[in-house]
């Protein structure tokens, strides 16, 4: 089911036609050449939410990304098939058909008219068969297609399908029928995907005329792997892919084609074409199935009226915002999240780690006070720090993938599409920034499948103003050290959601000063309600979590290093010689000489009053990832307990909510900052990056002045 909200399209948006034009693309385009080069690819194609990412991690132990929402695979992927190591599968991202492929689904196009695979496996939804037949027929077409999966069987009545008969039809194409999520049919599917045949091309005749114009096509089209029937057909059907692919690399083809397409103009050929697949469609429909409406007919009722309530504003959009509540606070909250974090962080690594063992161990090796401050505060209770955050983000990952895969996000898509059209954007959004709250870099790579040139750019530009994990673990840290772990996780979520509030509006002032003559238009898939796949689950949290410990060992190792050193390096050389006493006032280091310099600029936000010059230089060193801002916070103040005791003094908590909304919106890491550039262009990264400057520190004065207003009363 498809819920679309029908507002004008930029049919001539570049994000359509610029495929040659981007660098992004290009970039792309070289990798997928490099990635074509490997021998005995089998590319797997179909639609959006098939299961097909679930079906490639299942026959490979791959780990591409699950969601039960529409258009999640916006790159390739590729792994190892199970069963054979010297098979290479690529996961291709979805599409509905290969007639006039857009954005992403060019990915799809290129690689099929560059050749440099091997077969073709196309997995369709048992519930959306009808739709995905389309794709199938073409892939049949295209001369290489060997295997096609019926997925996520077990939501249709299986015994309604004649699978004989249809196999038949599509020139014996071998049928598998598997539930992906319970691995039930993906190893014969992998045994198929090993066989060496592929089907003959021809799958249905379709009109004299159009037989013709194949034909004439046919007879002059250089022998290919893909079949010239399929090339023909994608030219008579205008996909600029093929077409192009012809223009660049074989002038006298590219001049008889179009020799032949001009005296078809205005004959409206390409739709004469889709016709006759819907017809013959209908046919298999006809034919292949006992009852195509008791196929069909498996838990659909109770589905559909359980979206009927849920699909109420008035109900929906509360109860999705409870949910969101009630993550966090699991997450960060004292009695699980947070408890957890004080187990694993201050008992176990600071506590015994750091302080017992470390400790013990370079008095053993009779290390300087200066060596054993270095390591022990300067690298590893720093790296503590971070890594004590580790429970709670495999709290949050789980809980986040759990209501991504059974089928939520689509349908508060929908709820809210008219409250976010109002913002630039449309309910397709919702998935793009909530996907932010997990890491800014996935949220906007899926501003790929907007569906306008507006939404794509808007998306960009506003993700970064969406809190990330990396962000939320600093805004717990100082929270609770201004509020306690008790009421420290209220203040957080209040400023996770302004970081929302905030992101929207942006959205709007991007929408009316630069888009202002164009509008959106919003479709989205409404998928079935879904049981989660708790493996899958397991292996992307596992990733998420590895790549988390990864920058922690490595990115932060190397900037608690340099904090501490230049902390306790000054003009006049090591502070306080080789007895250095890491307690010290650190105000006359190099770090502390730069943060007092740029402090003049944070007067009006605050930083002014005592120690805020080190609030200061933790803005200024957490740049390159947020999460060192934990780290060197604890070198700056001496301990966590100091960092909490500093609020605990005059209005110095104005000061605090006045750094984290600074944090919040200032600067993005720089990951997020390549990742703009490589998704966009050079002048939005300039834009976001304007934008967030100002914005963030007009909002660190407005909130420190308020604040400090409210403790005087």
């Amino acid at each position: 089911m498809f819920h679309c909200n029908k507002k004008k399209v930029e049919s001539n948006s570049p994000v359509f036609n610029d495929w040659h034009e981007n660098p992004r693309r290009k970039r792309r385009l070289k990798k997928i050449n490099e990635l074509n080069q490997l021998n005995n690819s089998v590319f797997l194609i179909g639609a959006p939410n098939v299961g097909k990412s679930t079906f490639f991690n299942k026959i490979t132990n791959g780990t591409a990304a699950v969601s039960n929402i529409d258009r999640l695979t916006v790159n390739d992927t590729i792994a190892k098939l199970k069963i054979d190591k010297t098979v290479n599968i690529v996961d291709l991202p979805g599409l509905y058909n290969l007639s006039h492929p857009i954005d992403e689904e060019l990915v799809v196009a290129h690689e099929i008219v560059g050749e440099h695979f091997k077969k073709i496996v196309n997995v369709i939804g048992a519930q959306s068969i009808e739709r995905d037949l389309y794709l199938t027929i073409q892939s049949i077409e295209s001369g290489l297609m060997s295997t096609l999966a019926i997925n996520m069987i077990d939501e249709v009545n299986a015994s309604q399908i004649k699978l004989d008969k249809l196999s038949k039809k599509l020139n014996g194409v071998r049928i598998i029928e598997c539930q992906a999520s319970k691995n039930i049919g993906t190893k014969k599917a992998a045994k198929s995907i090993l066989k060496d045949n592929v089907v003959d091309p021809f799958v249905f005749k379709y009109p004299s005329n159009i037989e013709r114009l194949i034909k004439e096509l046919s007879s002059f089209l250089p022998k290919r792997r893909v079949s010239s029937r399929y090339y023909s057909l994608m030219i008579l059907e205008g996909n600029e892919t093929v077409i192009n692919w012809y223009k660049e690399h074989d002038k006298q083809t590219y001049e008889k084609i179009i020799n032949v397409t001009s005296l078809i103009d205005g004959e409206n050929i390409d739709e004469q074409i889709h016709v006759a697949r819907k017809k013959f469609i209908k046919q298999l429909i006809s034919e292949c199935f006992v009852s195509f409406d008791k196929f069909l007919d498996k838990n659909k009722n109770k589905q559909t009226k359980f979206d009927k309530k849920i699909l109420k504003k008035w109900i929906g959009i509360p109860a999705f915002f409870l949910l969101l509540i009630l993550i966090y606070y699991v997450t960060f909250g004292p009695y699980m999240g947070g408890s957890l974090k004080d187990l694993f962080g201050e008992t176990f690594l600071n506590g015994i780690v750091a302080d017992q063992w470390l400790s013990k161990l370079f008095d053993l090796m009779h290390a300087s006070a200066w060596v054993k401050g270095l390591f022990i505060d300067g690298i590893f209770k720093g790296l503590f720090s971070v890594l004590s955050f580790a429970p709670t983000l495999i709290i949050l990952f789980t809980l986040v993938n759990i209501i991504q895969q059974i089928g939520i996000l689509s349908r508060i898509s929908v709820l809210l599409d008219d409250a976010l059209s109002k913002f630039g954007i449309s309910g397709r959004s919702v998935i793009t920034l909530l996907t932010g709250f997990g890491c800014n870099v996935p949220a906007i790579m899926m501003a790929r499948s907007s569906n306008s040139k507006k939404e794509k750019i808007i998306s960009i530009l506003i993700s970064p103003f969406i809190v990330c994990s990396a962000r939320i673990i600093v805004i717990s840290y100082v929270c609770q050290a201004m509020f306690t772990i008790t009421y420290g996780w209220i203040g957080m979520i209040l400023l996770i959601f302004f970081s929302g509030l905030v992101a929207l509006l942006m959205g709007l002032i991007f929408s009316k000063t630069m888009f202002r003559k164009t509008r959106s238009f919003f479709l989205i898939e409404m998928v079935d309600w879904r049981k989660p796949d708790f493996l899958v689950i397991a292996k992307l949290v596992w990733l998420e979590i590895k790549d988390f410990v990864k920058k922690a060992g490595t990115i932060i190792v190397a900037a608690n290093f340099i904090i501490w050193f230049f902390l306790h390096l000054g003009p006049s050389g090591l502070l306080g010689g080789y007895g250095i006493d890491v307690e010290q006032d650190v105000e006359v280091s190099f770090i502390g000489y730069i943060a007092k310099g740029v402090n003049y600029i944070m007067y009006p936000v605050g930083f002014y009053e005592d120690d805020g010059w080190k609030l200061t230089a933790s803005l200024i060193t957490a740049f390159p990832a947020k999460e060192i801002a934990v780290a060197n916070i604890e070198l700056l103040f001496g301990s966590n307990d100091a960092f909490a005791l500093y609020f605990s003094q005059g209005t110095h908590i104005a000061q605090g909510i006045a750094y984290l909304v600074i944090l919040m919106f200032y600067i993005p890491c720089t990951a997020t900052l390549a990742v703009m550039k490589k998704e966009s262009k050079m002048k939005y990264v300039l834009i976001h990056l304007a934008s967030s400057i100002t914005l963030s520190y007009l909002l660190g004065i407005i909130f420190y002045w308020t604040t400090y207003g409210c403790l005087l009363i």
